[in-house]
């Protein structure tokens, strides 16, 4: 079964469907300005706006479907994050995840799509507990050719010749985006999923870049929180209302909840009951 994305055009206000790969709804908004590509600074100005790539084009969100209630759709709250990688430091987690994973050898390289690779998402694909794209040719569908408009790179993990994990990212002048991590089940022990997180901060910060961006985190869904790893002092999260990041740690769960409603949704529950009470 397909996921049914409907996406808003900012031009025309139109919903677009696209067919990406599961059975849940989600309501994107494509970016008004297209540009040709998002490479370089490009991307970088894309992602600071919180916007993200999907396929070979770029969106934006603030909910994600829940659940249906009667004839209503439920929606769940999302917040996009960037990692400032001024302030990314080693923890005691950090560090033991990086001696478990020493034996293992790893490659940065232009992306490539390949059998091996495939395979690999496959036995992960399998494994999940949530919905995804069904391969990665799916998620990424363009790579590296006259199409495709991102600068797509990979690392890869072995455990001598078997291929244990993949990132695949896309890079700008002073950030980068996880696209897509996956690993082999049978590894999952060694931590690769975080381990592959911080291979993309020591590249990051090698190319002397100021953020990395893995996506967003959804309200009451403990299953994104892995994307806080590893430092939530670095964690800084996209307030879409006032166009600006502030620090993940100055806000709780209900300050959050309570931004969508008022900024984003524009419900005030305490306004309104106190004006019911008006005598």
């Amino acid at each position: 079964m397909s996921l049914q994305y409907f996406v808003n055009n900012n031009t025309n206000n139109s919903l677009t469907r696209l067919p990406i790969g599961c059975n849940t709804l989600y309501y994107f908004c494509r970016m008004s300005e297209i540009a040709a590509t998002y490479k370089g600074i490009e991307l970088d100005a894309a992602l600071a706006k919180g916007y993200f790539r999907m396929g070979n084009e770029i969106y934006t969100t603030i909910h994600v479907f829940h659940e249906y209630y009667g004839k209503h759709i439920i929606y769940n709250p999302v917040f996009w994050l960037r990692l400032n990688l001024s302030k990314a430091h080693e923890t005691n987690s950090t560090k033991r995840i990086r001696r478990r994973c020493a034996r293992f050898s790893v490659t940065f390289k232009l992306a490539e799509i390949t059998e091996e690779v495939e395979l690999l998402y496959s036995q992960y694909f399998a494994t999940i507990p949530f919905e995804g794209y069904s391969s990665c040719k799916e998620c990424i569908p363009q790579l590296n050719n006259d199409e495709a408009v991102f600068d797509t790179y990979m690392i890869e993990i072995r455990d001598q010749d078997l291929l244990i994990g993949v990132g695949f990212f896309d890079k700008g002048s002073k950030a980068l985006m996880s696209v897509l991590h996956f690993y082999h089940p049978e590894y999952k022990r060694f931590s690769i999923g975080k381990y592959l997180l911080l291979l993309s901060i020591d590249y990051a910060k090698a190319q002397q870049m100021s953020y990395t961006y893995p996506g967003y985190i959804i309200l009451s869904n403990p299953k994104m929180n892995y994307k806080i790893f590893p430092n939530k002092e670095a964690i800084e999260l996209y307030l879409s209302k006032d166009n600006r990041w502030d620090p993940y740690l100055n806000y709780t769960e209900h300050d959050l909840r309570e931004y969508f409603m008022k900024k984003i949704v524009g419900l005030d529950f305490d306004e309104e009951l106190g004006e019911g009470f008006e005598e």
